[in-house]
């Protein structure tokens, strides 16, 4: 199963040449676990914010939450097939969402 540390060095690596364009506070859920929170303000990607969180992802398990963020799966499939959802602030969950495409280059660890 993937670590904390997987899901902070996938985050880390897509968020942080991105994080001066977005102002969020996230959850990441899977399997009713909480798999990491983190804002992005400032420019500057934090580890458990203090403050109320903006939307929260829930996945099925956390291999899908990395093969989401890593980019390797295509998350409206996910959400079509009941892998993914989302709850909070939907289009700003989307948005972050796509971020974590393949496209930008960073893969996820494995």
């Amino acid at each position: 199963m993937p670590s904390a540390v997987d899901f902070k060095a996938a985050l880390e690596g897509r968020l942080q040449p991105l994080a001066a364009d977005i102002d969020v506070a996230m959850r990441l859920v899977a399997a009713d676990e909480t798999l990491a929170t983190f804002a992005v303000t400032g420019g500057e990607l934090r580890w458990d914010p203090p403050m109320p969180v903006d939307a929260t992802f829930f996945f099925d398990s956390a291999a899908t939450a990395l093969g989401l963020l890593g980019g390797g799966a295509d998350p409206m499939a996910a959400f079509m097939e009941g892998r993914f959802r989302a709850d909070g602030n939907l289009p700003l969950a989307f948005l972050l969402l796509g971020l974590f495409r393949s496209d930008y280059g960073v893969e996820a660890p494995t």
